[in-house]
């Protein structure tokens, strides 16, 4: 029951705005919002963004893309704002303004829940025992929503961005290779990535590494996005405003903090611990 009435309440999409329509599109999306924050008697409302990716915008003058007019919208409605996707959100640049006074927190961008997470924690290991990288590729298989989504060339693009950054951020350079992203429907929700990694060992022995990693995408990515909203919500709460420093935990591509896994780890107790604080609200965070 409590499913069909949350179904009954979703608002159709927005029409893909053009210049001179988007204000009034995000408006309306603001007010919406407004409205469910209103119904519902709720101190704070957490917007986010898990919809399909995007291909990146071609040129930053033309009409916003939907997930930018969706943040934009929360932004106006005063709400914390997290993009769990690769499109460009509040990375729009003729939305880097309208963030930096917003006075709201947000976080991004793209739930890392499969194959860059397991690149976060491999890759360093490469680089802190000197084993060169000569080529890592991968391959991911994946149905529903996502991989027709993904289909789209640019689309897929979009999505490589993020796990090629974790790469090139953590060995300093990103090795020869390429994502190959398939759209397999029958596998549903349920996804496979392989990985393929040449390396160098002393003397330059040549070896290879390969991984597996298969999961359900739903189950991965759910429990990421309650822990975002509670974070972001409390760091609201705390009277932080812009990118929230600490949750490159989460992300393929996050605002800031280091590339790794261990080292966003120890960033992400370390926002919490400073989140826990009783401290006056309003205070800096």
């Amino acid at each position: 029951a409590e499913l069909a009435a949350a179904d009954a309440a979703v608002r159709p999409g927005a029409p893909a705005p053009d210049r001179t329509s988007e204000d009034a599109v995000i408006e309306a999306l603001a007010a919406d919002i407004t409205a469910f924050t209103r119904e519902h008697g709720l101190a704070r409302t957490v917007v986010v963004n898990v919809a399909s990716t995007e291909p990146q915008p071609a040129a930053s003058d033309d009409p916003l893309p939907p997930s930018s007019c969706y943040a934009a919208a929360a932004l106006r409605a005063g709400c914390p704002y997290v993009n769990f996707t690769p499109s460009a959100g509040l990375h729009h640049p003729r939305l880097a303004a309208t963030a930096r006074t917003a006075g709201v927190p947000y976080a991004g961008r793209d739930g890392k829940t499969g194959q860059t997470l397991l690149r976060s924690v491999l890759a360093p290991m490469f680089a802190q025992r000197a084993l060169a990288v000569r080529a890592w590729s991968g391959t991911n298989l994946l149905g529903g929503g996502d991989g027709a989504a993904l289909a789209d060339p640019a689309a897929a693009a979009a999505k490589n961005a993020g796990k090629e950054r974790v790469l090139a951020d953590t060995l300093g350079a990103l090795p020869e290779g390429e994502v190959h992203i398939d759209d397999v429907p029958a596998m549903g929700d349920w996804k496979t990535a392989w990985d393929h990694i040449a390396f160098d060992g002393f003397l330059g022995s040549r070896m290879i590494l390969q991984t597996v990693w298969q999961g359900c995408d739903s189950a991965l990515a759910a429990p990421l996005v309650l822990d975002l909203v509670r974070l972001v919500a409390r760091a609201a709460e705390a009277g932080v405003t812009g990118p929230v420093d600490g949750l490159g935990f989460y992300f393929k591509d996050p605002d800031s903090g280091p590339a790794d896994l261990p080292g966003q780890w120890q960033s992400l107790l370390a926002l919490a611990g400073r989140l826990a604080d009783d401290g006056p609200r309003g205070a800096a965070v």
